[in-house]
C-alpha cells in the first residue's frame, strides 16, 4: 500500500517547488480573506464580506499536501 501511495504522489509531482510556492501564496490570500470576513461585520461592512467557494480551499490544500509529500523526493542529492 505504501508503494501505491508513493507512486501516486510521484505522478502528481509536476513542476516541483512551484506547486508548493503557489499554494503557499494562495493559502496566505485565503487566510487574509478569512480574517477580513471575520472582521468586516464588526466594522459595519456586512456587504464587504468576500465569498470563497469551498473548492478553492480544497485545491489549495491539495496542492500544499502534494507539495509537502513530495518534498523529500525533491531535495538536492548530496
Amino acid at each position: 500500500m505504501g508503494n501505491f501511495i508513493t507512486t501516486i504522489l510521484s505522478l502528481l509531482n509536476i513542476a516541483p517547488g512551484w506547486k508548493t510556492r503557489i499554494a503557499a501564496i494562495a493559502a496566505l490570500l485565503l487566510a487574509v480573506v478569512s480574517a477580513w470576513n471575520g472582521a468586516a461585520p464588526q466594522l459595519g461592512l456586512e456587504n464587504a464580506v468576500l465569498a470563497i467557494p469551498e473548492w478553492a480551499n480544497a485545491i489549495v490544500l491539495a496542492l500544499l499536501g502534494v507539495g509537502a509529500a513530495n518534498q523529500p523526493n525533491n531535495l538536492p542529492k548530496p
